[in-house]
Formats: C-alpha cells, structure tokens, sequence
C-alpha cells in the first residue's frame, strides 16, 4: 500500500498557488529571454529550446512549459553537477553540458546549469537547454543518426564550469568557438542560453527574498507531495494490467534488415498507485547515432504516463515519483555504453518510445492511450548549410523547423495537426516561411497538408506536410534524419497507420531520386528537394468515424473522395462545397463491409 505523504507544514492553499504560478512565471520569463536574444533561427524562429528549474534537492518543480524530450529528465543535470564538483561551486558559477553519459539528452543540446544561492544556502538550480544549430560535427548537422560512435559526433562538454564569479571562463568559450563552423552565431546563442539561466537565478533569489527561505522549502516539499497525491489518485483509477509490444523502427543496417524492434512491458498496478515500464528486452546498442540516452528515455517514459493520467496531475517529480522506468545499460532504448553514439537520441527512436507506451494503454481499455504521431523527421525539417552569397559568401548553418506535423489521435478526439512528435508534443514552433527564406538561400516553393496521410479511424491522425525546398543561387547541403518508410506510424483499436515518409532530390532537368533514410544531399541552384511526411496513426474503427466529419475532411481537401468511399465507407454526392453525404447508401456501404470482415 501506498504510505500517505504527510507535509511537514500547512502552508494556506493561498500562498501554495501563488509560488506555484510564480514559479512558472519565472521559467516563462527565462524562455522569453532565451528566445528574443537567441542567434540562430532554430531558436529564434522554432524556439527548440526549453527552461526549468529545481530545487536543491534536484526535484523539478514544473516542466509543463518546456519540450517534453528537454524537461522530463531535467534533473539529471544539477545531478551531475552534484556528483562531479561535490561543494566546489558557488554563486556565479555556470557549468556546461551536452554529455549523454553525464544526463544530458544529446550533443546538440546545449545546456547551461546555475546554482542560485541565498543568504549562503543553495536554494535552487537555474536550467537552460538550447539546440544550437552546429555544435562541431565532423558534418554540418546537429544530428548524426549514421554515426558509429560517439567520436563521430560533435564537441564533448563533459558538465565543465563555464563561468566563475560571472565571468567566462575564456578556455572554454575558446575551444567552442574553434570547434564550431560559425563561432560568432554560437557565442551569440551561448549568450542567449546564458541570459535565461541569469534571469532565474536572479528571480529566483527575489522569491527567497520576499517569503523567506522556511517558506520556500515547505512549499517545496508540499507541492511535490500534492503532485504526488494526485498521480496516486489517477493511477488508481486505471485498470490493473499488464501490456507488452512490439512496434518495428526503419532500419538502415544490415544487422536489422527487417526493422530494428522497440519493445516495452507496461504493468498498471493500481493498488499500488504504480506504473512501470520495463524497456529491458531492446537491443544492444547500434552502431548508429540513434541510441538513446538516459535522459531521453526517463523523459519519454514520464511524457507517456502522464499524458494518460491528464492533464490535471503537475509535471513535477513528485507526480514520476509514481513511475517506474527499468532500463539497461548498453542498449539502444536504455543507458548508452561508452563510446555509442547518441547524436539523434532525441528524435528517431525517441519519437517511437513515447507513443509506443502511450498504445499500451489503449490496449488496457477503450478510451486510453493514443496511436503512434511522427516518427522521424520530414524533410521539411532540415539542417542547412553552406555559404551564402548574399553575404560575401558567409557560412551558415542552422536547421529549419517546417512541416513539422502529424499528431497521432486518440479517444473523442483526432490528431493535433501541429503535433510533431512525442519529443515535442506542440511546443514547437513552425518556422515561418518568410524567415526561412531571409535567413538561408533557399526558396520553399511549396507547404501544404499532405492528403491522406493522417491514419484513417473512427479518429483520425493528423496530416503530415509536403513541403518543396528549392537552391536559390548557391549551392545549399541538406542533412535530415528521417524515418517511417517501411514502418509508418500505426494506429490503435482498428485505426489505420499513416503515411510512408518519402524524401526526394529533383534535379534541374526533372529527374527525380528516392533519397534514403539518413539523408545528406547538396543541392545545386534549380535542383529541389520533396519531402511527403507521414501523418499520425488513427484511433479506432474508421467505419465508426462520423459522416459528417469525412465529407468535412473531402470539402478541405486533407482526405480524398476514394478515401472516403474505400475506407470510411462513405458516399458522397455533389461537388466543391455542394458535396453531401448520401445517407442511406453509407449505410449499406458500411453494413456490407462489416459483413464481409466477418466472414
């Protein structure tokens, strides 16, 4: 049985939702520093990046306002700040880290940590996690998902003092800058990333200073009692089952050539007020730069957990103090084993775990869980690079956040077109095409939602884009880890999967080339190239969706009128906005399918 937490005081209910929505006011004040002041376009266009705090104690407080991939595992990195300089760090101190094997989530992801002290005691941790756009890769990526080690990959900082007494310490500004294509654009971002760690630590120091350090820490811990008390309450609601799956990711080596597996075992005990997933049975890890980190497993297992408990339970660690995630080291959906490559650990195998436990919960019972959203990245969703003629030749690197779409459904409600995928779950900025097109020599000729390729259901996924990008007048290299060929995202409880994933190079005279999963091209001035992104898997029986919603779905364009007949069973009559549903024959469409299925 579960011990009820008892607070050590009774702070009035008043004053808890005060510093809780203070709290939050103050990582929204951090992102809106990082994001006005951020260099490259991916932050400053796409916002890929997030903030957070915790405690000295390394609880996260509130991680709703950031990317579930960046934030649910947070706490790994005051951690190793802990760990590694034990009580050697005082105010002004600032550490770097994108290390995997130190708590990070991958290399790309920049991440500064602050202690913030008051009256001498160390109250809290000031956290920002920014995913620059070069972080020294031997290519012009911030990924490397056909990296064979971690040496293959960019510049290591393994969690190292960055700043004394808040100043830089100049060493290591000087080796990023060395090792990094565009240095002033790096500094630039470091500085952003900086001045969101500096605005919570300050704000932070002002919340001690106004309710006193007694109440601070009695909020602390009873907020995260609540959390827990209400994760307890929704576990408990659940039904008790265990579910285990198999779902197959694209594979581009040989050791795998029918799909690289994703397994997990979710076991729902609500007595207990429990919920563990076992990720022990995945494969060891591949000599690819998809493996995952520690972090980005633990944020993926929260995501998915707390995402069926609701909405109402706080993203904070006493509510994941109720889930149990077992993990192994040394395999690709676990704790990397040095020297394994985790370049791409926040996408690719990532963006298949978290919806992969959502399903589980699908199976449990009618009305929970969701289906599987996008998995990879389209390749509207690009790192560029090359040199610009428009500025006297002048490098550029940066990835473009376009297209990024197809939410998978789930019971009463269809897939969130802007979505993306369970690493980022909306909080994504779409870059705007203007922008694009202003900060890097390329012309996006095309941006649409993609007809059909949200997975048909009684709810149905969302859309995934086609996108067209085309070379203005230099030549532009394009580096895009994409997935979901072979392996589109499914569906659950009958829904159907979404779309294949297709990347395409078309060259000045026409001709066009099926590009692979792992995609590197360069393209000369004219040449284009075509992405077609899956949609998200649908939920449910598609002869069960509403009439209504599918001739909706024909008058918009997002679904063909095959579509509608074939697999919604449903005819329509009439043309453009005259286009209605006969009633009578979608009913004995529907009818005579569902005789056929049982025969």
């Amino acid at each position: 049985m579960v011990a009820e937490a008892k607070p050590k005081t009774n702070l009035d209910m008043f004053t808890m939702v005060v510093l809780r929505r203070r709290i939050e006011a103050i990582i929204r004040e951090m992102t809106n520093a990082l994001f006005r002041s951020g260099r490259s376009g991916v932050l400053n266009t796409a916002m890929d990046f997030s903030c957070s705090l915790t405690d000295a104690s390394f609880r996260s407080v509130s991680v709703a306002l950031g990317l579930p991939v960046h934030v649910g595992a947070v706490h790994l990195i005051p951690e190793a700040i802990s760990t590694k300089f034990g009580k050697n760090v005082a105010p002004g101190d600032c550490f770097a880290n994108n290390s995997g094997y130190l708590g990070n989530t991958h290399c790309a992801d920049f991440t500064l940590c602050a202690p913030v002290f008051y009256e001498g005691q160390l109250m809290f941790y000031s956290i920002a996690r920014a995913h620059l756009g070069d972080m020294g890769f031997p290519q012009p990526t911030t990924y490397n998902p056909r990296a064979r080690d971690v040496y293959e990959e960019g510049l290591m900082l393994p969690c190292v003092r960055i700043q004394r007494d808040y100043e830089d310490v100049p060493e290591v500004i000087d080796i990023c800058r060395a090792n990094i294509r565009v240095p002033d654009q790096f500094y630039g971002d470091y500085l952003a990333t900086l001045s969101a760690v500096r605005t919570g630590e300050r704000r932070l120091a002002e919340l001690c200073g106004k309710y006193g350090v007694d109440v601070i820490k009695s909020f602390l811990d009873e907020f995260q009692q609540y959390a827990e008390r209400m994760a307890v309450d929704a576990i408990r609601k659940l039904p008790a089952g265990t579910v285990s799956r198999e779902m197959r990711y694209d594979s581009e080596i040989a050791e795998y050539p029918d799909g690289i597996p994703v397994r997990a075992t979710v076991t729902v005990d609500p007595k207990d007020a429990r919920v563990i997933v076992d990720l022990t049975e995945n494969v060891d890890n591949l000599p690819l730069g998809i493996n995952m980190t520690e972090s980005t497993v633990l944020a993926s297992c929260m995501t998915a957990v707390l995402n069926v408990l609701g909405a109402d339970i706080p993203r904070s660690s006493g509510a994941f103090s109720r889930i149990e995630v077992r993990m192994r080291e040394g395999s690709a959906i676990g704790k990397p084993k040095f020297p394994a490559a985790t370049s791409a650990a926040t996408t690719n195998l990532c963006h298949a775990l978290t919806p992969h436990i959502q399903s589980m919960f699908a199976e449990l019972a009618d009305g929970l869980g969701t289906a599987y959203g996008t998995i990879g990245m389209p390749a509207s969703c690009p790192v560029v690079s090359g040199k610009d003629s428009r500025h006297d030749g002048k490098p550029f690197v940066n990835q473009v956040i376009m297209g990024y779409w197809g939410g998978p459904a789930l019971s009463g409600h269809d897939g969130w077109l802007t979505y993306g995928s369970g690493a980022s779950q909306g909080i994504l900025w779409q870059s705007s095409v203007e922008v694009t097109e202003q900060q890097q020599p390329i012309i996006v000729e095309k941006l649409e939602i993609r007809q059909d390729s949200g997975g048909a259901g009684t709810w149905e996924g969302a859309p995934g884009a086609s996108c067209v990008f085309r070379a203005r007048n230099d030549a532009v290299r394009f580096m895009v880890n994409s997935a979901s060929r072979k392996f589109p995202p499914p569906g659950v409880r009958g829904g159907l999967p979404g779309a294949s994933m297709t990347v395409t190079k078309q060259r000045a005279d026409g001709r066009r080339e099926e590009l692979p999963i792992s995609v590197d091209v360069t393209l000369e001035p004219g040449e284009r190239l075509i992405s077609e992104a899956c949609g998200g898997g649908g939920y449910g029986d598609p002869l069960a969706r509403d009439p209504e919603q599918v001739r909706r779905g024909v008058a918009e364009g997002r679904i063909s009128r095959e579509r509608a007949d074939t697999i919604y069973g449903v005819v329509l009559s009439g043309d453009g906005f005259g286009i209605a549903v006969d009633k009578a024959a979608t009913e004995t469409r529907r009818s005579a399918t569902r005789q056929a299925r049982a025969r």
